[in-house]
């Protein structure tokens, strides 16, 4: 999902407009979140060994350091899920290319897909999805995002005082922010319910005193 992107939602017999809002709050994932791998701040020098470029911004950038990530993913036990393993195995065991000028276009096979995954091509495989993850950021490619759930009325009109909302999400997570969205649109729907049923209570207790 992106930002701007408004749906309406059922729950509880009420009608919830959600809308994606940019959270402009969040910064870079590597300084709101652990689990990342090291990232250099604006720079004007040249990269160093270990090094790669993360992104651009004229004749500034931020370097990736791809070895002291991969010590910081060793020493954390960075791991992979089976879908991803599944997919490494796969990728490996397609033939590749190998050489450069002259020789490039040799052949390589491809590595035996019944052989299991070794512990450091894991390690490696998480910190290459690291990357692109960071990359992906700093290109625009997805963005931090809140999820506003709000109460509207027969008109579709938003009733201001019933609303709840969630920040700091992937904005590419769609199926998250869906069930996000749809567990607010319930709670409030449940909350609702409560209030009427307690303002039927007091009502009828009014009405027995008089």
């Amino acid at each position: 999902m992106y930002a701007g992107q408004e749906f309406n939602i059922e729950s509880g017999g009420f009608t919830f407009r959600v809308k994606i809002v940019a959270d402009t709050d969040m910064g870079a994932p590597w300084k709101e979140h652990d689990g990342h791998g090291e990232v250099s701040e604006w720079t004007g020098r040249d990269k160093r060994p270990g090094e790669i470029v993360l992104c651009t911004d004229r004749r500034s950038r931020r370097y990736y350091d791809w070895q002291v990530s991969m010590k910081i993913a060793r020493r954390d036990g960075w791991g992979l899920c089976d879908e991803d393993k599944t997919a490494l195995i796969k990728s490996l065991a397609a033939p590749g290319i190998v050489g450069r000028g002259t020789h490039q276009g040799i052949g390589r096979p491809g590595r035996d897909p019944a052989k299991p995954l070794t512990q450091g091509e894991i390690t490696a495989e998480a910190v290459r999805r690291d990357f692109a993850y960071l990359r992906g950021w700093c290109n625009d490619d997805w963005q931090w995002v809140g999820v506003v759930v709000e109460l509207l009325d027969e008109d579709g009109e938003v009733i201001d005082d019933v609303n709840d909302s969630l920040w700091g999400i992937e904005s590419g997570a769609d199926d998250y922010l869906r069930e996000t969205a749809q567990g607010m649109a319930e709670g409030l729907a449940t909350g609702l319910h409560e209030k009427a049923r307690e303002r039927m209570y007091w009502n009828a207790r009014d009405m027995v005193t008089v």
